[in-house]
Parts: structure tokens; C-alpha cells; sequence
């Protein structure tokens, strides 16, 4: 079974679950019955396939729509879930109360809400959280962490790697946002700018401008990329194809010598299919790699592959978003341990995972910032 059909399948069970707690807890709040219940239930129908028909749209050439659905599919996604984790809550205090009030054989309306209160409450709570999420996205943070290795010579000088990761490139990339990212890289001044997957994961507006903006970034010691999911579930040609028009190496389970003291090694994304293949492929690299260098694992998941662990110097990874809405970050950790942040996994071998430089879905973040990560690689003292 493909990752695209199960992902589809979650999709599906999950959102489709949403909006089914959605369409009762509407109706029994406003008492809809008739015409008005079935005009709710067919708006949220429409809002549920959304994003589905957007792609669907895009493939058609019919972009304008593709692009209006997609803003109405995704902003109301960010409002449906943010109201859920709200109202969940909300509805546990109740039933928690109501079971108090019988066993008490008291009276305590007085502190509960009504069914259409607590619905008007959680929406205005939720347009508020949503305003915030949004300008929390467009600021991003610089995330700065030095490294010393004895694998660089004395003489070798700070080595300065900038990460990208997550950037999701698509219909959702509203104008001037990527000059607003690509001016954060600038300012952080890379030898080496890499991105570790989800460059791209649909059509953009002019896409050999922010091509062409991307491939102008200055990084004398290169521009290097691996893939991610959303560049399969795009479709890997045309991915592929925008990675090497903005000026990046596309390391596709191979490595590359960069100068005198760095090898930088590329794994796919296990959504190309071939995922025990890539699992080997990294194992044979890393054996391969000479021991005198400083060895950089570019990997989109943050995922240590046993065989070679500890024989990379610093893995970089994304992926997780860190959840991108609280408290999906909580859900994260139980698929990916290794959460955002550094981590040390074997002695003198690290994995660092970003938080992503951009959104999927709703261009929202809450408690979750995005980021571009600045390492400096120094020298060893020691």
C-alpha cells in the first residue's frame, strides 16, 4: 500500500471524524432541523473535500480555483481543528460537572454553559488563536548553535551551515513571503545552505522568480537538498526539476565531497517507495565515508537508521513541524522521540531537527515557531 493511500486513508478517518463531532455539535447548539441542518451538512461536506478537489483542480490546469480552494480548504481546516482542542475540553468539563451535579443532588447550572454559549465562546476564542497562529508564522526565529569537531584542522576556520527545511512552497505561499524568508537566510550569510526536504509541494505563483531569488542567495561552498514527502506526493519530476532551478544539489542517496574537509550525504524520503532501499543505501554510504572528514547526513525524517548510527558527524532532519498547532506537538513525539532541538546519539555524532521554515495546510503556527538554523562547525580545541 502506497504512503499516499494512507495517507489519504487518515485524511479520510480523521478529519472526516471532525467534522461529523462538528456537524452534531452545531445542531444541537442552533436546534437545526430541515433545510437548515442539511445546508450545514453540505457546507461542511464542501470545506471536508476541499483541499482533495483543489489537487484535483490543479491537475485539470484550472489554477485560479485550485488556488481559491485551497486558501478556503486549508483556513478552515486550521479553524476546525483549533476549535476542536478547545471544545473537547470544554465538553469533558461539562459531562464532569453534570455527573457531579447528579451524585451532589444540587444545582449547578450555574456553572456550565450553555450549548450554544460554549459554541459561540470556543468560535470567538478560535478566530482569535487563529489571528495569532498567523502572524506567529510569518516571524521567523533564527535558531543558532556552534559545534566543534576534530575532524577540521586548526586552520580551517568556522564553517557556517544553514538549514531550511519544510518551506512548502506552493498554492498556500501568499506574495512576499518567500522574500521575507529568503532575506533571513541572506542576513544569516551560509558557506553552506542546505534544505532538508518539502521545499516544494505544489504549483507556485512565478516560480522562476522565487526560483531565480533562491539560486541568487551567495553560498560559496554550495546549495544542497533532499527530497521530502510532499515533493512525491507533488510529483518528483516537477519537484525535482524547481530544487534544481533555484540553484541546489539534489543528493538523491549519494554523497559529495564539499572542499577540503566536509563530505555532505543525501538520503531520500521513504515516500519514494524504495524505503528499505534507502535504509541501505545510507548503511553502504555511511561505511564508505572517509573517517578524517567531517560527515553531514542530510535526511528529511528525523529517524536514526541503527546500522549507521554514530558514523555521521551531525544528521540534519525536519519533518515534524513540531506539530505546527499545539497540541499536535504532544501526538508528534510519539511517532518521532528524537523531538525538534539538538540531540546527541552517539559520542561526537548529533541529529538536529527543525521546526521548518514554513507551514503545511493552514498558514498558522501556535507554540510551534518557524525557523532557520544557523551551525557554525568549528574546530575542536581539544
Amino acid at each position: 500500500m502506497s504512503r499516499l493511500l494512507i495517507f489519504l486513508m487518515l485524511y479520510f478517518c480523521v478529519y472526516g471524524t471532525a467534522h461529523l463531532y462538528l456537524l452534531i455539535k452545531w445542531r444541537r447548539a442552533f436546534y437545526l432541523e430541515g433545510m437548515e441542518y442539511f445546508l450545514l451538512f453540505m457546507v461542511l461536506v464542501f470545506m471536508f473535500l476541499a483541499p482533495i478537489n483543489a489537487r484535483l483542480l490543479e491537475s485539470q490546469g484550472h489554477w485560479l480555483a485550485s488556488l481559491v480552494l485551497n486558501w478556503a480548504g486549508f483556513l478552515w481546516m486550521g479553524f476546525a481543528f483549533i476549535f476542536i482542542c478547545l471544545a473537547l475540553p470544554l465538553d469533558a468539563y461539562h459531562l464532569l460537572a453534570s455527573a457531579g451535579q447528579r451524585l451532589a443532588g444540587a444545582d449547578w447550572t450555574g456553572l456550565m454553559f450553555s450549548r450554544r454559549q460554549s459554541v459561540i465562546i470556543t468560535a470567538i476564542l478560535t478566530c482569535g488563536l487563529m489571528i495569532y497562529g498567523a502572524v506567529e508564522a510569518h516571524r521567523i526565529r533564527t535558531e543558532t548553535l556552534t559545534l566543534s569537531s576534530s575532524r577540521l584542522p586548526a586552520n580551517a576556520g568556522r564553517i557556517r551551515i544553514v538549514q531550511i527545511s519544510d518551506v512548502h512552497l506552493g498554492p498556500m505561499l501568499y506574495p512576499g513571503r518567500a522574500a521575507s524568508i529568503i532575506d533571513d537566510i541572506r542576513q544569516a550569510r551560509p558557506d553552506m545552505l542546505v534544505c532538508t526536504g518539502d521545499l516544494i509541494d505544489g504549483p507556485v505563483l512565478r516560480p522562476e522568480t522565487v526560483a531565480a531569488e533562491l539560486r541568487g542567495i551567495p553560498a560559496p561552498m554550495g546549495k544542497f537538498a533532499v527530497t521530502g514527502n510532499h515533493e512525491y506526493y507533488y510529483g518528483i519530476q516537477k519537484a525535482s526539476a524547481f530544487i534544481k532551478d533555484a540553484g541546489f544539489t539534489l543528493l538523491s542517496d549519494r554523497s559529495i565531497a564539499v572542499g577540503a574537509h566536509i563530505i555532505v550525504t543525501g538520503i531520500n524520503d521513504p515516500a519514494d517507495g524504495n524505503g528499505e532501499s534507502d535504509d541501505k543505501a545510507e548503511e553502504e554510504l555511511s561505511a564508505g565515508l572517509p573517517k578524517e572528514k567531517f560527515r553531514l547526513l542530510l535526511k528529511h525524517r528525523p529517524v536514526i537508521n541503527p546500522e549507521a548510527q554514530g558514523h555521521y558527524d551531525l544528521q540534519l532532519s525536519g519533518h515534524t513541524h513540531q506539530g505546527q498547532i499545539f497540541p499536535f506537538g504532544l501526538l508528534i513525539k510519539l511517532f518521532y522521540p528524537l523531538g525538534c532541538g539538538l540531540h546527541e546519539i552517539a559520542p561526537q555524532s548529533y541529529l538536529y531537527t527543525s521546526r521548518g521554515t514554513g507551514t503545511w495546510g493552514p498558514p498558522i503556527r501556535i507554540l510551534a515557531p518557524p525557523e532557520i538554523t544557523v551551525i557554525d562547525i568549528v574546530p575542536s580545541t581539544k
